[in-house]
């Protein structure tokens, strides 16, 4: 449930999702920044999920190309 999330944890996953589909940074790249991001700003179990949403956000759109 999307309001289960945390705030920064939200909007780490805005940013990542916005930059994975509609800029040319390559997502490798754009993971890990968000995952640093979280590192320094969430719970240790942050990280891990901003990495799993993420990973399947690039997944599904390379299915959808």
């Amino acid at each position: 449930n999307l309001s289960e999330i945390g705030t920064i944890e939200r909007a780490i996953l805005r940013l990542g999702c916005y930059e994975v589909l509609y800029t040319s940074l390559d997502n490798a790249v754009v993971i890990n920044e968000a995952i640093e991001l979280a590192k320094k700003l969430c719970n240790e179990t942050s990280p891990k999920f901003i990495n799993g949403v993420l990973d399947a956000v690039c997944k599904e759109q390379e299915v959808s190309a």
